[in-house]
């Protein structure tokens, strides 16, 4: 088992430079390589992106030490895959050398907050290629939960091509999992009934690669040039779609994880799921990952996200699904209008 010390290393730097809406004095004191918080039944482990790309940031571990003090959702084994809620790729529809990793290269400094047990993330500008300056605000709760908030502004509107858009990618890399496919409700086919899917992300697309990506109801595919450079992560199964913006997975010893984000698609942007399977069927450790996608960039303007993560027992879908509907019924209403449930 990886344990989580309850300490703070690797002094960094003093808090300079956030770019993203997320407040500069909430931060505490100087920029550390690692942060451990425990609340209730979580304890997690932190990572900036020092010792990246061997070493990812985010989440590199996560227990609930009530239900299963023994396992990290994230896979503990492998040097580089323990990590979830990780930053991974900024992509645009041409083919770039930056559309693979580079939110893994170059700094990503990491703050502890004023609240005692939040965290955040901050990308200056001149640290991307994509002069993509972000924070990832991540907040242990004692409800078996993390939120999240990421927010972005991009400064080189120009970098992202004629086509315009950004994926904007995030991965966990799970530990071992019960059952490899994400749960969500959806509609299998046109003008069937919402249901459960169990999507599982099969072969059949011709830039297929081991897993691919679910769209929302009222999405529709990107375009990408033909050379593109980096084309598993853009395109989409025609269907299933799902129809509200959360998954559940299950993993072993009886737990699962949900993903749940405050907006499913509007004209400016929209969330994606994703299911790669590298190391399956050797290993049972699927990637769970998730795709935030502005549709026409603007400098300066400001782009973001809300989510919750839930590490906890399973219980039934309809457990994960009433998590969501409390959770979004506690959001403040949103200022952008969605079209999502």
């Amino acid at each position: 088992m990886k344990r989580v010390p309850l300490i703070l290393l690797a002094v960094a730097g003093p808090v300079v430079g956030f770019h993203s809406g997320l407040a500069a004095e909430d931060a505490v004191g100087r920029a550390v390589q690692t942060l451990s918080i425990q609340r209730g039944n979580l304890s997690a482990l932190f990572r900036d992106n020092a010792l990246s790309p061997g070493v990812l940031s985010g989440v590199d571990s996560l227990f609930n030490w009530a239900e299963a003090p023994a396992f990290d959702a994230f896979d503990p084994d492998a040097r580089g895959a323990s990590a979830g809620l990780n930053f991974e790729h900024v992509i645009c529809g041409h083919s770039n050398v930056a559309n693979a990793f580079s939110p893994r290269r170059g700094r990503y400094d990491l703050y502890p907050l004023a609240d005692g047990h939040s965290a955040m993330l901050v990308r200056k500008a001149e640290d991307d290629p994509w002069s993509l300056s972000s924070t990832f605000k991540y907040s242990v709760s004692d409800t078996s939960s993390i939120d999240f908030e990421f927010a972005c502004r991009a400064h080189k509107q120009a970098l992202f091509g004629k086509r315009g858009y950004a994926v904007l990618f995030f991965a966990d890399y799970m530990n071992d999992v019960a059952k490899v496919p994400i749960h969500f409700r959806g509609m299998g086919a046109p003008k069937e009934k919402e249901t459960w899917i169990s999507a599982d992300a099969p072969p059949g697309h011709p830039d297929y690669n081991q897993g691919g990506t679910y769209q929302s109801l009222p999405a529709r595919g990107l375009e990408y040039d033909t050379n593109h450079n980096f084309k598993l992560n853009l395109w989409c199964y025609d269907y299933p779609r799902f129809s509200q913006p959360f998954y559940y997975g299950r993993a072993a010893d009886g737990m699962v994880f949900v993903l749940m984000f405050d907006r499913m698609y509007s004209l400016q942007d929209e969330i994606r799921f994703s299911l790669f399977k590298f190391k399956v069927p050797r290993h049972p450790r699927p990637a769970w990952d998730f795709q935030y996608v502005i549709h026409q960039v603007e400098s300066d303007r400001p782009y973001g996200f809300k989510g919750r993560l839930i590490w906890k027992k399973f219980v039934s879908p309809e457990d994960c699904q009433e998590e969501y509907r409390r959770w979004r019924a506690a959001l403040p209403p949103a200022g952008t209008k969605r079209i999502d449930n």
